[in-house]
C-alpha cells in the first residue's frame, strides 16, 4: 500500500548520518541539508583510547587525529559526530586538526591530499546513555538514551580510514527507503 500524503515525511525532516554526507558530497553537494549548519567543537591529536585504537588497528594511546562537530538546524541538534583517523594524516592534511569547519568534509579532504577513496563502511546502530560532553551538546539529560551510529570506513587499498560516531539528536526519525527490485 503506498504511502498517504500526509504519511510522507517532509524532505530535510530525516536524520542525516555520516554515510548521507558523505553521498551528499560525492552527489557535487555540501555534505549539509539546506538550513543545517556545523560547529567544530574540537580537533587535534590525543592519545587513542582502546575502542579508537582497535578500530582504527594502532596501538592504544597512539596520537590519532580526533574532530567533534555539532550538527543543527532550525528544530535543534542533528547530531554530535566524532571522526577519528590515523594521527599520520596530520602531516598530509593539517586543516583536520583546525576547530574549523572544512568544505569538502574530513572525507573529501583526506581523499584530495592523499588519494585515499572511502570504497566501503560498516555502519553499527546501538542505544547507549549520553555521557556528560555528550548530554551537553545534544540538549539531553546525562545519562539519557540516545542512538549512536558508528561507521568504519575503508579506502581502496583495504586500510581504515576514518572510524566515526555519531550520537543523533532527540526527537529525530533514523530512517531508510529502498527500491526493490
Amino acid at each position: 500500500m503506498p504511502p498517504h500524503e500526509e504519511d510522507a515525511v517532509e524532505p530535510g525532516r530525516r536524520q542525516t548520518t555520516g554515510p548521507e554526507r558523505l553521498r551528499m558530497l560525492r552527489a557535487g553537494g555540501t555534505g549539509t541539508l539546506p538550513g543545517e549548519r556545523v560547529e567544530v567543537t574540537g580537533a587535534g591529536l590525543e592519545p587513542a583510547p582502546a575502542d579508537v585504537a582497535a578500530a582504527l588497528g594502532v596501538a592504544e594511546g597512539t596520537p590519532v587525529v580526533r574532530r567533534r562537530r555539532r550538527y543543527a538546524d532550525e528544530r535543534g541538534p542533528v547530531a554530535l559526530s566524532t571522526s577519528w583517523l590515523p594521527g599520520f594524516l596530520a602531516d598530509e592534511a593539517p586543516e583536520l586538526l583546525s576547530p574549523e569547519p572544512l568544505p569538502a568534509m574530513t572525507f573529501g579532504l583526506v581523499e584530495e591530499r592523499t588519494g585515499r577513496r572511502v570504497v566501503r563502511r560498516r555502519d553499527a546502530i546501538s542505544v547507549c546513555r549520553a555521557p556528560d560532553d555528550v548530554a551537553t551538546l545534544l540538549g539531553v539529560a546525562a545519562g539519557e538514551p540516545v542512538l549512536l551510529w558508528s561507521n568504519l570506513y575503508w579506502d581502496q587499498h583495504g586500510d581504515v580510514t576514518e572510524y566515526a560516531t555519531d550520537f543523533l539528536g532527540p526527537g529525530r526519525e533514523l530512517a531508510a527507503e529502498y527500491d526493490m527490485p
